[in-house]
């Protein structure tokens, strides 16, 4: 189980929790709030963070030496910068960082 699945499955057992307070009480409905962002923000950060993309064209896209792992997948990463505008995207160097020791 990833990191991720961890947090939301703790994010949604406080979600629960918190729906059984104001179901006792009306008046403990502000405990939904932060759970509710809580959870929101874990499940919707894959759509600011994204996965790997393909190679970005267009004016102003140049590829960097930084180069990582990506937990997830295990694959080399190439990063590619925007100088125009501050992006940056993943792209898989279409490598396998595992090796057989």
């Amino acid at each position: 189980m990833t990191l991720r699945n961890s947090v939301v499955a703790l994010a949604l057992l406080f979600a629960a929790v918190a729906l059984v307070c104001v179901a006792m009480n009306l008046a403990a409905w502000p405990t939904l709030l932060p759970v509710g962002l809580f959870l929101a923000g874990t499940l919707f950060e894959r759509a600011r963070y994204g996965r790997a993309s393909a190679e970005p064209s267009g004016p102003g896209w140049t590829r960097t030496q930084e180069r990582f792992v990506d937990d997830a997948s295990g694959r080399v990463m190439t990063v590619w910068f925007n100088s125009q505008t501050g992006e940056r995207r993943y792209v898989d160097g279409g490598e396998s960082a595992i090796r057989n020791i």
